[in-house]
């Protein structure tokens, strides 16, 4: 059983979309506008390796039999890499001598310390220019139908109807700080542009709505991807966090995920 999709959506922000190897750092998400989509260009290598070579095969490099399944295919052993990479990390012998399990396991932590960092980082740093940068997507997106309801359901009732993690419900509560700003920016451009909020709140509601016709039924998987949506491959930590902040206000002022 192989990293699932979900698990990707969840450890791709933790790594700041990019490769974490250090001598690396590739972006691995890509937006498509043609179709209004985020690809992931990136792999979850397994640390710890996923096969034990059963029936007479080799096991994964770094295959630790006291590990259960589901351990293997947990966030904390897995890391964010491209494909490169991941072939190096996992070929035999050399990749298992050079990269002993204990090794990418530093290289894991160090790696999502720094993008943890620059992300709180951000946060005293965004602007206008930032979130200008994020919602330029929006410019894409045709107006709703007239009779189109976004009205809200209070943000704690929606936190609890979709079972969001603790790690989800802070995230949103530490973007909660930035949405004035948002709110302003929105203000802003709405005087040149009245269809700009509707828009915006469109398209995040069109991602929500293939999420859902593709089958993912866990609030929480869907939170994740939407904020994956939301940075759609930006290299800019900033423009990261501003497009998680305009997710989350959102999120908070309006029906952003459906009733």
């Amino acid at each position: 059983m192989s990293a699932s999709y979900p698990t990707r959506v969840r450890l791709a922000p933790l790594s700041g979309n990019r490769c974490a190897m250090p001598s690396c750092r590739q972006l691995l998400s890509e937006y498509r506008a043609g179709n209004r989509d985020v690809v992931l260009l990136g792999e979850a290598a397994h640390i710890a390796g996923e096969r034990g070579g059963k029936h007479g095969g080799r096991p994964s490099p770094r295959f630790d039999k006291s590990m259960t399944i589901e351990e293997r295919n947990s966030l904390p052993n897995l890391l964010y890499v491209c494909p490169t990479c991941h072939k190096k990390i996992d070929a035999q012998p050399h990749g298992e001598q050079d990269y002993p399990a204990d090794k990418l396991l530093s290289i894991k932590k160090d790696h999502e310390n720094m993008v943890a960092a620059a992300m709180e980082e951000a946060m005293a740093t965004v602007s206008f220019r930032e979130l200008e940068e994020a919602t330029r997507w929006v410019s894409e997106v045709p107006p709703p139908p007239p009779d189109q309801d976004f009205s809200r359901i209070p943000l704690e009732d929606k936190i609890q109807k979709h079972g969001l993690s603790v790690s989800s419900q802070n995230l949103i509560r530490s973007h909660l700080t930035a949405t004035p700003q948002v709110r302003s920016f929105i203000q802003s451009l709405s005087q040149d542009d009245s269809k700009f909020p509707d828009r915006l709140i469109s398209g995040f509601l069109e991602h929500y709505h293939k999420l859902r016709k593709e089958g993912m039924s866990s609030g929480e998987d869907r939170f994740n991807s939407m904020c994956m949506f939301a940075r759609r491959g930006f290299a800019d930590f900033k423009v990261q966090h501003a497009a998680e902040t305009v997710l989350v206000y959102l999120f908070e002022t309006c029906e952003v995920f459906e009733r």
